[in-house]
């Protein structure tokens, strides 16, 4: 018996090492491409061909300043913010209330339309890109900014109408009914009722779609064909060609394109939270 316990204890002590094991190296696989980034972004260029993975020995701000200055990076960015804010606020207003719409109001056809909606995810960018251009070029609308937060709203909103429908259908139909017997209309339902209890995914929905369209690529490439109108994710892309980066120069670049998502998500990780609807109904 004894044995046989000992030999069960073993077995578990085995398993929880090579399960600790596992562990650190998916963590260190995951942490290294950043600590490469950071400590190749404060060399110079001599330092990171002397010593490629060791730490700067005499670290160095010279390649912020340069990918700021010098490489139009926060004109770069401050487009960014412009537009990535814009299309934000009319991603929100589409999905929370065609969310509500799929999820608790009953009409004709509503199974039909959202049925569309998710099988316009499917298309990738590039089989749909050349389509937008055409489109783009026939309202006049390629280098500007509105050309783009259209493509990201219209590309990026089924998914979000998607998340925003499936948590709606989850709240207690009483709560509906309740505000409607107190004479509520659909907008005040979805103002005053829905949007409230919705936080913690409309937290989560911000996440989603801002890093979507921060990161976005092909529809900018696309549209803002102009030097001034670019994004940061498409500034970078095009800086390698037009500038020849040196590596550390180009990790400060990824650096600095990095940091506003980072800042955004510690602002909406509290609002994360599945189930804000319980306790919401009594009994």
């Amino acid at each position: 018996m004894k044995a046989q316990l000992s030999a069960t204890k073993t077995h578990r002590m085995l398993s929880k090492a090579v399960t600790y094991i596992l562990l650190t190296l998916f963590g260190l696989i995951t942490v290294y491409p950043i600590y490469f980034a950071i400590i190749s972004s404060l060399k110079t260029t001599a330092a990171y061909t002397a010593d490629k993975v060791g730490l700067p020995l005499t670290p160095t701000l010279v390649n912020f300043s340069s990918v700021l200055t010098q490489m139009h990076m926060l004109k770069f960015l401050m487009n960014t913010l412009l537009v990535v804010g814009l299309s934000m606020v009319l991603y929100f207003l589409i999905c929370t209330a065609a969310g509500f719409a799929f999820g608790k109001l009953r009409f004709k056809g509503r199974l039909s339309i959202f049925t569309f909606v998710l099988f316009i995810q499917i298309f990738p960018q590039m089989v749909i890109a050349g389509q937008i251009y055409q489109l783009m070029a026939k309202f006049n609308l390629l280098n500007t900014y509105l050309g783009l937060i259209l493509v990201w709203v219209a590309y990026f909103a089924p998914f979000g109408t998607y998340i925003m429908t499936t948590y709606y259908s989850s709240v207690p139909k009483s709560l509906v009914e309740s505000a409607r017997i107190d004479g509520a209309g659909v907008f005040q339902q979805l103002v005053s009722i829905m949007i409230p209890i919705a936080k913690p995914m409309i937290g989560t929905l911000g996440i989603i779609g801002a890093l979507a369209m921060w990161h976005e690529l092909p529809f900018s490439m696309l549209i803002l064909q102009r030097q001034e109108k670019r994004t940061l994710t498409l500034g970078i892309a095009l800086m390698q060609g037009e500038y020849g980066l040196p590596i550390p120069v180009l990790t400060a670049a990824i650096l600095v394109t990095s940091g506003v998502p980072l800042i955004m998500y510690i602002i909406f990780q509290n609002y994360i939270t599945m189930g804000s609807t319980a306790g919401s109904v009594k009994g």
